[in-house]
C-alpha cells in the first residue's frame, strides 16, 4: 500500500467516524476533539492502568468477565493496548503519561479497532517504537496507520488551516512555532505532534 492509499483509508475512517458519531469537523469551534463519544459510538471502553503490561490488561480483561488466553509475555510494558470482543473492545492507555500522551494513544488505539480488527487478530501491543506522534514512519503499515489516524482525529486539516488564516490576518505572517504553541494548547496535544501535522500538511511559514 501506498502512503497515498494510506491517507486515502485513514482519511475515509476519520470522515465516517465522525459521521457516526456527529461530530463533524467545525474550524469555527474552539477546543480539543472529543474522545468520549468516538468510542462511545463504536463500542470501545477506554482505560488508563497505572502500569501498563501485557499482563494488567489481561487482568483488568478477566476482572471485567472477559475470558482472555495469554497476551503474550505478562511483564511487558506497553505504550498502548487494545482488545476485541466481537463488536466492542477496549482500549488502554498508561495512566502516568501526561494528557496529550494519553489522547494520542487512546485515538491510535481507537484507529486500530476500526482499522484493523480483521488483520490484528483479538489485540494489538503498542510500544513507545510502534506508537510515535510525531512521525508516522514507522515499518509496520498497520503502525503507520495508527499513527496516521490519530493525527487526523485529533488534529484536523481544517483546523490547522483556519487557525493559520487566523494568525495570518493578525499579524500579517504565521510563524509555525507560535501557531505549533497555540493549536497543541487548544487541541490538547504534544507540540512534537503538532509540529509534525503541521509540517506534514505545509501549514505554517517555517
Amino acid at each position: 500500500m501506498t502512503d497515498h492509499d494510506c491517507d486515502d483509508r485513514v482519511g475515509a475512517a476519520v470522515a465516517a467516524l465522525r459521521r457516526d458519531a456527529g461530530q463533524p469537523v467545525d474550524p469555527g469551534r474552539r477546543g480539543p476533539v472529543l474522545l468520549g463519544r468516538l468510542f462511545e459510538e463504536k463500542g470501545l471502553d477506554h482505560v488508563a492502568l497505572p502500569n501498563l503490561t501485557r499482563g494488567a490488561a489481561a487482568e483488568h480483561l478477566r476482572a471485567a468477565g472477559i475470558p482472555v488466553e495469554a497476551l503474550g509475555e505478562p511483564a511487558e510494558e506497553l505504550a498502548g493496548f487494545v482488545f476485541v470482543a466481537g463488536r466492542v473492545g477496549w482500549a488502554f492507555v498508561r495512566a502516568g503519561d501526561g494528557l496529550p500522551r494519553r489522547r494520542f494513544t487512546a485515538a491510535h488505539e481507537l484507529g486500530h479497532f476500526l482499522l484493523h480488527r480483521g488483520a490484528m487478530g483479538r489485540f494489538r501491543a503498542d510500544t513507545d517504537a510502534t506508537l510515535q506522534e510525531a512521525d508516522g514512519r514507522v515499518a509496520d503499515e498497520m503502525e503507520r496507520e495508527a499513527n496516521r489516524f490519530a493525527a487526523e482525529l485529533l488534529m484536523p486539516a481544517e483546523v490547522c488551516r483556519a487557525r493559520a488564516e487566523e494568525l495570518r490576518r493578525q499579524h500579517g505572517c504565521c510563524p509555525r512555532g507560535v501557531l505549533v504553541y497555540r493549536l497543541a494548547s487548544e487541541l490538547l496535544v504534544s507540540r512534537e505532534a503538532m509540529r509534525y501535522r503541521l509540517q506534514s500538511l505545509g501549514v505554517g511559514d517555517e
